[in-house]
């Protein structure tokens, strides 16, 4: 969930206005639009993510897989085609796509482990016109375990899942089914869509309330039992390692209220880890996983850019990057101390 949050609140107001309208169908659609395609990062604009064409693509070779997941063709990405030390599954956050992660993909193939980073329904060159809602991550990823489970040049490896916001919902949320997972990683996950979709709601509109019916109704008829699935739910069931990476001034899913983090006195799992950034340490939504260099920068990079296009209207972001001289590996840096320790509880887990 990179990018969603302020589009939630327009389509949760839209809705609310049009459902007192009388216009019942037009909510319904204008609950479709919000969770529209995303496409994968066009080559020719520039954007801070590293991009496949960045990559060194010799040493991070990737194949692609297909598989089904309710009548649509998903597309995954295996790196480290020939690494044994298990499988890393990544489950991306809203608004991006698996490529998003690739300084993580990286991460863990030097590590030893073969990667499978999957685009959810609706999104870059998986099919479905759009990604459905706030429960279709758990839908998509129940799908890739099923394939993984099939595939016989993966299916004797130990199973690893690493989720962010949409993902990270979706990794412990996929534990109330019966997949051998060995270990989760969930980065400022939440507990319930509909939780998400209430914290929103409730501010885009004071008529809220009246709406919330019908969009529990809208959800049930798109997910049926799937809207009963809670992240916390899952991480007891299951029983397995599970760390939860929490900020305490995440905006999007927030400690207090949404996160998974806010439910953890819910949690029965004697191996729940928690790793909760405050004071010097917050991390926000986004950069959740970033280096502390890496947030830094970033703050720098938004007030460079804001002071370049106020003196120049016209210009690019291409043509600020080339005049900054942005780095690219420093905006997208992981924090080393986390990664090393995520490493080390998979490697634990086996």
């Amino acid at each position: 969930m990179i990018k969603s949050k302020k589009n939630i609140i327009i389509a949760v107001s839209i809705f609310v206005s049009l459902f007192f309208s009388g216009c019942k169908s037009i909510a319904y659609k204008s609950y479709t639009q919000v969770f529209g395609r995303v496409e994968s990062v066009n080559e020719a604009r520039y954007t801070s993510y590293i991009t496949w064409k960045e990559m060194d693509t010799i040493r991070y070779s990737r194949e692609e897989v297909r598989f089904d997941s309710k009548g649509n063709s998903l597309q995954g990405f295996i790196y480290g085609g020939t690494n044994d030390c298990g499988l890393v599954v990544i489950s991306q956050g809203l608004g991006g796509t698996a490529d998003s992660y690739f300084p993580m993909i990286i991460f863990f193939v030097d590590k030893g482990w073969r990667v499978l980073a999957i685009n959810n329904t609706g999104v870059a060159g998986s099919e479905g016109n759009g990604t459905g809602g706030l429960y279709q991550s758990v839908i998509d990823l129940d799908a890739a375990l099923s394939f993984v489970e099939k595939s016989s040049s993966m299916n004797h490896l130990p199973i690893m899942l690493v989720g962010h916001s949409w993902g990270g919902y979706a990794v412990c949320a996929v534990l109330n089914y019966e997949h051998p997972v060995k270990a989760v990683v969930s980065f400022a996950g939440y507990n319930s869509g509909s939780e998400v979709f209430d914290e929103l709601g409730k501010t885009a509109s004071k008529l809220y309330n009246f709406v919330k019916p019908q969009l529990r109704k809208i959800e049930k008829q798109r997910f049926g039992e799937v809207t009963q699935l809670t992240a916390v739910d899952g991480i007891n069931k299951a029983n397995i390692p599970v760390m939860i990476v929490q900020s305490s001034d995440d905006a999007v899913i927030t400690a207090k209220t949404t996160s998974i983090y806010a439910h953890r006195e819910k949690i029965t799992n004697p191996k729940l880890e928690i790793i909760f950034n405050d004071g010097e340490k917050v991390t926000g939504h986004e950069r959740v996983f970033g280096s502390i260099r890496s947030r830094e920068y970033a703050k720098w990079a938004n007030e460079s850019w804001k002071n370049y296009y106020e003196a120049a209207p016209n210009a690019t972001k291409l043509q600020w990057a080339k005049e900054v001289n942005f780095d690219k590996t420093i905006a997208n840096e992981l924090d080393p101390n986390l990664m090393e320790r995520i490493n080390e509880f998979f490697v634990n887990a086996k």
